[in-house]
């Protein structure tokens, strides 16, 4: 599909929710252009984007699992059909958002543009923030994919990907001529995603819809802004918004079961949310990650693994040699199985808690990572009492004592709490690249180091020849 081509044509293929709940997008239809400039049409451009959010090939699944194939967390199940690429670092597979981020873009680009011409109601205002934020969350996932970040570019290369920030409508002549953009600079794209998270909060301050965890509000756009500034290395302003989202957050850490963070959302300031008709059953999380558990179990507590699922990818060794098995509350969300002749490990983060095998919420933004972000950000400003404070908190819940770790070694110790905290979430390939670190692999495999031209992803050759203004990376 030629992405950049579709923008004139956007409003006609996303989708308002005809049913009473703005969360159920099963019901759907098109809609004429005249009423797409209102406030409800608006609402159903930005409805459209957080279902095409869902796609298993974005944020359903691919934008979660994959990280963690590409780091040290999951590798390829004896089973496994598919990631073996992205396991091996072939050429050529990385990640590959490209086509639904603009397509989204597009979308976001029209409603903000409308609703600018629109009285400013708070819901209008809340609209616009929501708008604003889905705009970057989507550059922010092309930088990081497709670009270096900040502070780490490789022998100054510094293309990210095309700024778009308004609509594209056709207006004759060559379509392919008008819609050629070139790619953008590292640090252009990077302002445009803090300008945007900006607006958004100014807009959704005091006028968010309520709707939270499932729409966007405030303090999820202050959450996103901490792990943007932490990407970018701007400690001081990781720690600011950090301290917004703690202190304002109608959720804590959580020190019950530690699956009822997935289950029930307990940690959510932001998560993906399903119906039963939008299932994504054998592309979902639980069947990627294993399969249904249907309770049976041998004398060494392993169960069989012959529920529904594909098992496409299991917890690596090195991981599992990470878990105290007996203390930390976080081995709750790991089960072993005989699985084609081998014992392995599987997450249940994400297993069909809706009831529904495939039928699971995914937290996309939630307070364990910002008291994270805001540890990590303390460690690198030699604030050791409080980065040990908030490393130390979050330890706690997990049914941990207290880091006895020195200073010198304090920021690794907290980067290893991330890495078992957020596994499985999207998270261990990119930590490990925006601070400019080679890549570790699991089972001996030698580290990719951060210059390899694999680590970042190519743009498609698709993509290329539609706008014949594209740079592709360098060694693709």
């Amino acid at each position: 599909m030629k992405t950049i081509k579709l923008f004139t044509l956007i409003s006609l293929l996303l989708v308002l929710n005809s049913c009473d709940s703005l969360l159920d997008v099963d019901t759907k239809h098109a809609l004429p252009q005249e009423k797409i400039k209102t406030v409800a049409g608006c609402e159903s451009l930005i409805i459209g984007v957080y279902d095409l959010l869902q796609d298993p090939y974005y944020s359903g699944r691919d934008l979660i699992c994959i990280p963690d194939v590409m780091g040290d967390n999951c590798e390829p199940s004896p089973s496994s059909t598919k990631y073996s690429e992205q396991y091996n670092f072939q050429p050529y597979y990385n990640m590959d958002i490209w086509e639904s981020a603009y397509k989204q873009i597009g979308a976001l680009n029209e409603a903000i543009l409308y609703l600018s011409e629109l009285e400013q109601t708070g819901k209008v205002k809340s609209l616009t923030g929501e708008a604003l934020f889905l705009r970057a969350y989507n550059y922010f996932n092309l930088a990081i994919i497709y670009s270096r970040v900040p502070g780490h570019l490789v022998d100054n290369f510094n293309l990210c990907v095309p700024l778009l920030i308004k609509p594209f409508f056709n207006e004759g002549g060559s379509i392919t001529v008008q819609a050629s953009v070139k790619r953008a600079t590292v640090d252009a794209v990077w302002e445009q995603i803090l300008l945007d998270l900006n607006n958004a909060f100014t807009m959704l301050e005091n006028n968010d819809s309520g709707l939270h965890p499932f729409r966007i509000s405030a303090v999820a756009v202050k959450a996103l802004q901490s792990r943007v500034f932490l990407y970018k290395g701007d400690w001081a302003n990781t720690i600011l918004a950090a301290d917004y989202v703690i202190s304002k957050s109608s959720v804590g850490l959580y020190d019950g079961k530690y699956t009822d963070i997935f289950s029930d959302g307990k940690e959510s300031l932001w998560q993906l949310h399903y119906n039963v008709t939008e299932n994504l059953a054998s592309t979902s999380l639980h069947s990627t990650y294993g399969t249904v558990d249907n309770g049976a179990r041998d004398a060494e507590g392993f169960g069989d693994g012959t529920g529904a699922g594909d098992a496409q990818l299991s917890v690596t060794a090195d991981f599992m040699d990470l878990i105290d098995q007996e203390k930390d509350t976080r081995f709750q969300a790991l089960r072993k199985v005989h699985y084609y002749g081998q014992d392995l490990w599987w997450t249940t983060k994400f297993n069909s808690w809706g009831g529904v095998f495939g039928l699971d919420d995914i937290p996309l933004l939630r307070i364990s990572e910002v008291y994270l972000n805001r540890a990590e950000a303390y460690a690198h400003q030699t604030s050791y009492t409080l980065a040990r404070s908030d490393l130390n908190l979050l330890m706690n819940k997990r049914g941990l004592a207290n880091t006895d770790v020195s200073n010198s070694e304090l920021l690794d110790e907290i980067l290893l709490q991330r890495r078992i905290e957020l596994a499985f979430e999207g998270h261990r390939f990119f930590d490990m690249k925006r601070l400019g670190r080679d890549i570790p692999r699991a089972n001996g495999m030698a580290a990719i180091p951060y210059e390899d031209y694999r680590v970042v992803a190519p743009i498609s050759t698709t993509e290329m020849d539609v706008n014949k203004e594209l740079v592709n990376n360098p060694g693709y």
